[in-house]
């Protein structure tokens, strides 16, 4: 009986530890993700500046007439 309570101990402590692990890993991948969709928001906005400046270009560059 010792036995078989030591085992589920054991069982117990490990399932504990795997599971503070998976948490863990967890919390890194939620990081990750969060800056993945930081840095596509940074890129659809650089995106657009660089659509309004093309625009921009364009309006300049249509004023000028070739003799």
């Amino acid at each position: 009986m010792t036995s078989q309570v030591h085992q589920v101990a054991t069982a117990s402590e490990e399932q504990t530890a795997t599971t503070a692990e998976i948490s863990n890993n967890m919390q890194q991948i939620t990081g990750v993700i969060s800056q993945t969709a930081r840095g596509a928001q940074e890129s659809a906005s650089a995106a657009n500046q660089l659509s309004e400046l093309a625009d921009d270009l364009r309006k300049i560059v249509g004023q000028f007439k070739l003799a």
